[in-house]
């Protein structure tokens, strides 16, 4: 696009510029001879000319970005501009005072910063682009996205709450860790040329100084691979994470909850694991015998055993949960006397939060067993009362239609796997008989299900002349077609009193006799 081809301008002009100052100083050198005095000073005018050269090339680089972008530069953009001004003069500054070392070293760790920024935006471009991260082909909406300039917030918002997570992220991670460190260890390797420093060959001295070399260099490199395992795990634990949609509430945890169950511990482990090898590593490295400590880490650990049992306990008993699968983050468990969603899990506790707030904490060692009541699906019964009299055909009936209403709801007609059936008559009781209903549903879902279901049976058996049975009392006195309707009072005042000494004031009023 329009930015490449101005920038290959820019280096085409600055490159050839110093080369063409170099061959020249460097032929009259040959030429003067001893005039070693004439060739320095036409070599700083030389250098003079290209460091003006340098500066303007800048200066016109920075406002074709301008002019290409459609507005003024950013503060960052100005940033960058004097940065690399500042940068050219000292370079010019140590090949004036004859010091080519400096000015290598100067020109080296100068332009190391944006070779990392480029390297950043050429992973970024090149394992998996996106289609927002493409450059836009038509010139006058170019930005600055293609040029290594940060970008300021208010100009470039962060859009990763509205995009997807990408499933290249780990991979551009470790991508970007290994180019970083691919130009670090160039760099290093350019200054250690340029010093003549030799730094493989103390290294192997048997010195002090060697000793510490190589104890640098070992630490340096078991450190980019820890780090490399970390980023990749850590990126890829995230992005896991990040993906995980948490079940709506009074919805039950699908299988995916598993693996926000397990995926923090894991995280946990294999940092503490990594710290570790780094750290006998590197104690390796300095020339400790690391056998003795990890023998002594064994005692050590197997006297902490012995000392915290119940500590012990808790985490193996953890361990073999999670293993078992018995229960994951959201799901609705009951532990005794106990119930709750499971909210958050550790090394060696459960939390659960009961449906009041409270949050409970169990260490694993104390759970002798669990009932989970959020796993594959969930039968609901329900038991109404009808007198003795209630045509069962009918009963069925409605509770058939019923049943097909409710599995046709668009809230929850999904979540119900068998629809309301009668179950008939389960048992007889003194005043009434019991009829049972029952249904199955995913976990979560039989809540609203059982909700409306109550209130629809009712309002049929209401309309369908099917009451509901209540307890009452039946008075019969013999020759009662004889008495007065004083006398019918009065037995009906006795038997309230005698029911209201059996079973407390507030009783219903007997039937008259």
């Amino acid at each position: 696009n329009a930015m490449a081809k101005h920038l290959s301008r820019v280096l085409m002009v600055v490159t050839g510029t110093c080369i063409v100052a170099s061959a020249i100083v460097d032929i009259f050198a040959r030429l003067l001879g001893d005039g070693e005095r004439a060739a320095l000073g036409l070599s700083i005018v030389l250098s003079t000319v290209a460091l003006f050269v340098v500066y303007a090339c800048l200066f016109w680089s920075f406002r074709r970005v301008a002019q290409i972008q459609g507005h003024p530069l950013t503060r960052a953009e100005r940033l960058w501009r004097i940065y690399l001004w500042v940068l050219a003069t000292l370079v010019f500054a140590a090949l004036v005072l004859d010091q080519p070392a400096l000015m290598w070293t100067i020109a080296l760790l100068g332009l190391l910063f944006p070779a990392l920024r480029l390297s950043r935006d050429w992973v970024d471009s090149t394992i998996a682009p996106t289609p927002t991260a493409l450059p836009d082909p038509h010139p006058q909406h170019l930005t600055l996205t293609d040029i290594p300039l940060p970008a300021e917030p208010e100009e470039h918002p962060d859009m990763s709450e509205e995009m997807p997570a990408d499933p290249q992220d780990s991979f551009r991670a470790i991508a970007r860790r290994i180019a970083r460190f691919v130009l670090l260890l160039a760099a290093f390797g350019l200054l250690s040329l340029i010093w003549d420093l030799d730094i493989f060959q103390r290294a192997a001295a048997p010195t002090v100084a060697g000793r510490a070399i190589g104890v640098v260099i070992d630490s340096a490199v078991a450190l980019m691979i820890a780090d490399l395992i970390w980023v990749w795990a850590s990126t890829a634990i995230d992005r896991r994470l990040a993906a995980y949609v948490p079940p709506l509430p009074g919805s039950a945890p699908g299988p995916e909850a598993r693996m926000a169950t397990l995926l923090p511990l894991l995280r946990a482990i294999l940092m503490v694991t990594l710290l570790a090898m780094v750290a006998m590593s590197i104690l390796s490295s300095l020339g400790v015998n690391i056998a003795p400590i990890l023998a002594g880490a064994g005692i050590l650990g197997v006297a902490i055993g012995f000392g915290a049992q119940s500590l012990v306990k808790d985490v193996v008993s953890g361990i073999f949960f999670l293993i078992d699968d018995a229960f994951r983050i959201g799901e609705y468990v009951e532990i005794d006397q106990l119930r709750g969603t499971v909210e958050r899990i550790s090394i060696r506790s459960l939390q659960i939060r009961h449906h009041r707030g409270a949050v409970h904490t169990l260490p694993f060692g104390e759970l002798r067993h669990l009932t989970n009541h959020s796993r594959d699906w969930v039968i609901m019964k329900l038991e109404f009362r009808v007198p003795f009299d209630t045509d069962l055909q009918l009963v069925k009936k409605i509770v058939k239609q019923i049943g097909a209403t409710l599995k046709a709801n668009e809230e929850y007609g999904d979540g119900i796997l068998e629809t309301l059936k009668s179950q008939g008559v389960r048992r007889m009781e003194e005043f009434n008989m019991v009829v049972g209903v029952k249904f199955m549903t995913r976990p979560g879902e039989q809540w609203l299900v059982r909700r409306d279901a109550y209130q629809m049976v009712r309002d049929a058996f209401d309309a369908n002349g099917i009451r509901m049975a209540e307890r009452n009392v039946k008075v019969e006195v013999a020759g009662s077609e004889h008495m007065t309707a004083e006398e019918r009072q009065a037995i009906a005042g006795a038997a309230q009193q005698a029911v209201e000494r059996q079973i407390g004031p507030g009783a219903p009023i007997p039937d008259e006799p």
